[in-house]
């Protein structure tokens, strides 16, 4: 029962009925800015109020952390304040403790959370982590490489077909990368297997085929009224022409056909393929010999080609086979399907098993997990599942347009009853679903806004918010217009009706402030480039907006000055973000782009790239002739030159390089050059195979002065963020189960593949005052006074579109059919429906992305395209209407948002087109919700844009202004004595500099020139539980051990070596170290390399008897200690923190003994006696054994005993 309303509250009716709706699952349509993130924290604080529910026992999911940790904060803050305004309310205290284990979270830590405490049920080890991006990227690849290397051994003649199919004749990349799709669109299911197994039966099942018929079927229709549409229009023009018999009734029969055509059901195919459309007559002279009739007649010839595009469409890609030919093509494919089906069911596979071996889980696994907790083999809710359904009183969903199928089924597992009595609370807007390519499924929302509210309360309870509370109403006004004629359920997927418009909210004034559409008319005579132009006609916005604008205070009702930070710049993608930053640059406006793009591209990332990659493999052209003529080495043109032309047959530069220093006529400098440049590279292949990655590129960065170089360029501060980020980058790579040089380049390479960049490193922070620029899809949940929304003229990218394979989480897999004997691909039925069920969804989340881009502004909003040809806009101009909408193959057809908005924005009191092109006749009879305040300006770049010579000479003119003032300012004495001071400023503590802040045992007992041949913190570190070391590739794993990895293995086994008093059968040992391998610690193959006989003798050792009986025993324990103390020196200068890692610790009747194991091979020379052997040994550890004797000794502030054991000889008491 919603409570009766108050007259004074702030809410709406419909924010007042999502708040307290209840006894349904309840759909809240939130609009933009209608205030939804404020109705979800009151539903909650009321819930806990008037219903006397416990917060902990709400379980609330976000989108993102960042929202889960404001939501939190704000439930945290009522509840305070209420607590605060009812102090004897014991409910409310005692919520005030529980808000720290509410559930408000993202899904993705929920299911965390989920699987931590039901591991039992999964089977998987506990201590799993989750995997890095870098551990995700390559992993994938690794296990797709090694599927398919078993199938190319299996060579199944089905594989050989698709792999000509797909693959081209140099490499098998495109099956590869249509594999990996597979999977990623596979795991967004409940069920991923079942979903590739369902993928071929359409091929098979006549039944099924018959929906992709529908799907052509109904485009052909859709195509073919476009075309009628044209040819109409064109006869309405040619009526303007004049009276010319030939060209009439060469219309008139194109008319006719189709209207013959048309009103047959179903569309006879076979007609529509054979018919001709013949060459349309002369011009006539008299056309041509009068201005006025000849500009109708090429508005005539324009609609006839609009006409003959879509007809020509529907014949060369739709009716050009029969539909028997289409469907028996089906039959043939079906095993392709199958198979491919199967491989990626393969990678799936192996990629968990890969996963399980690592002990990682990524986020799908967190998915899949939880569900498996929660469904039992039926698919029905688990035991679990009931226990969290009794445990959460309400579930509540912000953003749920943007869940998928998985999350879906996690929340439909857990909540309580079905639609009509369930207790699922879900907000959001379709209309802002813009993460199709995350696999979101906006069809959920859809599905639930069109059951519920039926009258006899059979599904849930829906409710739309519409009224806003961000943007002018000139905004709300415009946008309702724009969308009004663009978005329906044909060509957007929802309709844009009364519930789902803009309604207006906020408190302005009443000011008019018409939305500005400003088209660019490029100058074609200029150098720069369209966008180049558009980027400097960005920037003069920016300095309009500054000079002649403010923002408006509501709660103040005043006005301040603009500033930069109320300005935004919203694009689709970073694309044209360089050129946008240039223009910024030159008119002195401060720029924050939060771009992921270009850091791949930056000229010190891809010198240390070049580095890396040479010293990785120096036999790569490019990149060792790039190093070479690098700022580090300095080779000449010439001097290259000279070296390839001693041996310009070799394969390789590195092999020119070698020739050239043998040959007795070289340059002796150029020697000298490259005998440098050799010994590094040398050195540098050296240190990366004992180092990891980020120690390599420290030590690039320190030999070469690279930092400092970079540093005083211009732009130093940005290029010394972006090679801080690189080393970075290196340091997460190490954190990752991959290791070495080799894995990190091809981490990054796979990045540049994906066209996935990491953006360049920022230097200004997003709070200072400056004009930010960012994608829609960053902008979401944001808003500012002034959004200038450009780059409105680039095409959409369709890539994905037309491809061999193409994909729908609904539709499923569409092959395009391949004739092996001819060599030739076509469209099949199924991909040919499936791309254009594609090219649907994908229309309709570009015009998502231009709702959410217009309804950032709160002040104004500014749009900017830009046109090569007036011509072209009085087409747009002119484009047909039907039904109050843009014409439907108009919108599903665009090329990008200019054509799609300027399409319907320039109708809009134009008395330059007919009234039948318009959408009204008087714009004043529309509703005020719908009524546009537009201002449409077309602007000359060559009025508005600076010209080439002032570009040309602005930086000179700025060297002479500071020159001039320099010379007008006589210098201040003190100032220049400051400048001096700091100039040649000596830092007073520089030794200080030279000591190291924290030393391990094992480089002091360096520093005292003392061999270390054992234990390593790093190397013992690795073997933790959940931390899988670097693989060696296999030809090396089949090689001997070395003594190091033979020490490491050797400290792993004893690390988890259980003690008992009654002590290890030689089956318990074993047994144990098979263990050691099924939980992944170590390798079933390093079996064959622990010295087993020697675990042995010390398992029956006295020593390993008292450590079992003692009261306590640590292994591996770490320890961090003050150098002076340990050391017993004065504390008159600063110390060192000591750090290192004792293999064992125990206490035997009240006193602490440590061991150190030694895998050392002894060397016992001729005639030497045990005892002289005992000598040589501790005096061989004697300082690493004092400092952790004395490390002990300062922690436990009591005397300490250790004893070093040497497996090949036994204990020995220090």
């Amino acid at each position: 029962m919603i409570p009766t309303k108050p007259e004074h509250v702030q809410w709406t009716d419909a924010q007042w009925e999502s708040i307290y709706a209840k006894g349904q699952d309840v759909l809240v349509a939130a609009a933009a800015g209608s205030g939804k993130t404020a109705v979800l924290v009151e539903r909650i604080i009321q819930r806990i109020l008037r219903d006397d529910i416990d917060v902990d026992r709400l379980l609330v999911v976000t989108f993102t952390n960042l929202s889960a940790r404001e939501m939190k904060h704000r439930v945290e803050a009522r509840i305070q304040q209420a607590a605060i305004e009812d102090p004897s309310n014991q409910h409310l205290k005692n919520q005030r403790t529980k808000i720290h284990q509410a559930q408000i979270s993202t899904l993705h830590s929920f299911c965390l959370r989920l699987i931590q405490q039901h591991y039992d049920v999964l089977d998987i080890d506990p201590n799993f982590r989750t995997a890095s991006e870098v551990e995700n990227v390559l992993l994938l690849e690794e296990v797709i490489d090694d599927v398919f290397e078993k199938h190319y051994d299996r060579l199944d003649p089905t594989f050989v077909t698709l792999t000509e199919h797909i693959s081209t004749d140099r490499d098998d990349a495109a099956l590869r990368l249509m594999v990996k799709n597979l999977y990623y669109f596979s795991i967004a299911n409940p069920d991923p297997i079942g979903w590739l197994h369902a993928l071929d039966q359409p091929y098979l099942e006549r039944h099924l085929q018959q929906h992709y018929l529908d799907i052509l079927n109904k485009y052909v229709r859709l195509y073919l009224e476009a075309a009628q549409n044209a040819i109409e229009e064109a006869y309405h023009q040619f009526e303007l022409v004049g009276d010319f018999p030939k060209h009439i009734d060469f219309i008139e029969g194109h008319r006719q056909f189709l209207r013959r055509l048309l009103s047959e059901q179903p569309i006879d195919k076979t007609a529509l393929a054979t018919y001709q459309l013949g060459r349309i007559p002369p011009k006539p002279k008299a056309v041509k010999e009068d201005p006025m009739l000849d500009a109708a007649y090429e508005n005539f010839k324009a609609y006839y080609e609009q006409f003959k595009d879509h007809l020509n469409a529907v014949k060369s890609s739709f009716v050009g086979r029969d539909d028997e030919t289409l469907l028996e093509e089906l039959q043939h494919l079906a095993p392709r399907v199958n198979y491919l089906s199967t491989l990626t069911e393969d990678v799936i596979h192996a990629l968990s098993r890969a996963k399980r071996a690592r002990n990682i889980l990524d986020f799908s696994d967190y998915e899949h997990f939880a569900l498996q907790i929660l469904r039992d083999e039926q698919g029905e809710p688990s035991e679990i599942a009931t226990l969290y359904r009794e445990r959460f009183e309400e579930i509540l969903v912000d953003e749920y347009q943007d869940t998928n199928r998985v999350q879906e089924s996690i929340i439909g597992s857990i909540k309580r009853g079905d639609e009509s009595n369930g207790n699922l609370f879900m907000v959001g807007d379709v209309k802002q679903s813009i993460y199709k390519f995350r696999q979101a499924d906006p069809s959920l929302f859809i599905e639930k806004y069109q059951r519920f509210n039926q009258p006899d309360q059979s599904s849930g309870w829906r409710i739309d918010l519409s009224q806003n509370f961000r943007s002018r109403k000139e905004v709300l006004s415009t946008t309702n217009y724009l969308f009004d004629h663009m978005m329906d359920a044909e060509v957007g997927e929802i309709e844009y009706d009364a519930a789902a418009k803009l309604y207006y909210g906020a408190p302005y004034d009443e000011v008019d402030i018409p939305v500005q559409f400003n088209v660019l008319m490029v100058d074609k005579d200029r150098e720069m480039t369209a966008s180049e132009q558009e980027a400097y006609f960005i920037a003069q916005q920016v300095q309009t907006i500054l000079e002649s604008q403010k923002v408006y205070d509501p709660k103040t009702g005043a006005y301040r000055p603009a500033q930069y930070k109320d300005i935004v710049i919203l694009e689709r993608s970073y694309s044209n973000a360089r050129l946008i930053q240039q223009a910024f640059k030159e008119q002195d406006i401060p720029l924050f782009v939060n771009s992921k793009q270009g850091y791949f591209e930056q000229t010190e990332i891809r010198l240390m790239l070049s580095f890396l990659r040479t010293i990785d493999n120096p036999l790569q052209d490019i990149y060792l002739v790039g190093l070479m003529r690098s700022v580090i080495y300095q080779f000449t043109e010439d001097e290259l030159a000279k070296i390839r032309i001693v041996s310009p047959q070799d394969n390789y530069f590195y092999q020119s390089i070698q020739h050239y220093i043998e040959d007795e006529a070289a340059d002796p400098a150029i020697v000298a050059k490259l005998k440098t440049f050799l010994n590094d590279l040398a050195r540098y292949q050296d240190y990366s195979q004992h180092h990891p990655v980020y120690q390599l590129i420290d030590k690039l960065f320190n030999d070469h002065y690279i930092i400092q170089y970079f540093s005083a360029l211009v732009g130093g501060r940005g290029r010394r963020a972006n090679l801080h980020g690189l080393f970075n980058k290196a340091v997460d790579f190490e954190n990752s189960s991959f290791r070495g040089l080799f894995q990190f380049i091809r981490f990054i390479d796979q990045m540049i593949e994906r066209g996935k960049d990491f953006g360049e490193e920022n230097v200004i922070g997003p709070n200072d005052n400056v004009v930010r620029m960012m994608t829609i899809h960053s902008s979401k949940g944001l808003e500012f006074p002034f959004v200038i929304y450009s780059g409105l003229t680039r095409d959409f990218n369709k890539n994905d579109l037309g491809k061999p394979v193409v994909l729908n989480q609904h539709a499923g897999l569409g092959l395009q059919y391949y004739d092996e004997a001819q060599g030739l691909f076509y469209p099949s039925l199924i991909s040919m429906s499936i791309d254009l069920i594609n090219q649907k969804e994908f229309i309709s989340e570009e015009m998502r992305l231009i709702y959410v881009a217009l309804t950032r502004a709160k002040e104004q909003l500014y749009l900017i395209g830009t046109s090569k040809k007036a011509e072209e806009l009085d087409m747009m101009a002119a484009a047909t209407i039907t039904d109050e909408k843009l014409a439907a193959i108009d919108r599903f057809n665009a090329k990008n948002p200019f054509q799609l908005m300027y399409s319907i924005l320039s109708k809009h009191q134009n008395t330059n087109i007919q009234r039948h092109q318009r959408f009204e006749a008087d714009v004043e009879v529309l509703d005020a919700a719908v009524k546009p305040r537009l201002q449409l300006q077309h602007m000359d770049a060559r009025d508005v844009l600076p010209t080439e010579q002032d570009l040309a000479t602005s930086q000179g003119h700025a060297i002479e202004t500071l020159e001039a003032r320099l010379a007008a300012t006589p210098l201040d004495d003190e100032l220049a004595q400051r400048v001096m001071e700091q100039l040649l400023y000596v830092y007073p503590y520089q030794q200080a500099v030279q000591q190291a802040s924290k030393q391990s045992v094992s480089e002091l007992k360096r520093q005292l020139d003392t061999e270390q041949a054992d234990t390593n913190y790093e190397r013992v570190r690795q073997y933790r539980l959940g931390v899988a070391t670097y693989e060696r590739p296999q030809f090396l794993q089949e090689q001997q051990h070395t003594a190091a990895e033979v020490g490491t293995l050797m400290h792993t086994v004893m690390q988890h070596l259980p003690f008992k008093e009654a002590g290890l059968t030689d089956q318990a040992l074993n047994d144990y170290i098979e263990s050691l391998v099924k939980r992944s610690i170590i390798r079933a193959h390093d079996i064959n390399v622990i010295a087993i006989e020697e675990i042995k003798r010390f398992v029956q050792s006295d020593l390993y008897y008292r450590i079992a009986k003692s009261n306590e025993v640590y292994t591996e324990l770490p320890f961090v200690v003050n150098q002076h103390q340990v050391e017993h020196t004065p504390d008159t200068t600063d110390a060192s923190i000591i750090q290192g890692m004792i293999d064992l610790v125990f206490k035997e009747n009240g006193h602490y003994y440590f061991v150190d194991y030694k895998t050392d091979a002894l060397i016992r020379r001729k005639g030497m006696s045990d005892e002289e052997l005992e000598r040589q040994l501790k005096e061989k550890y004697r300082i690493q054994m004092q400092y952790y004797q004395r490390a002990l000794e300062t922690i436990l502030k009591c005397p300490v005993n250790g004893y070093l054991y040497f497996f090949k000889y036994g204990e020995l008491a220090i």
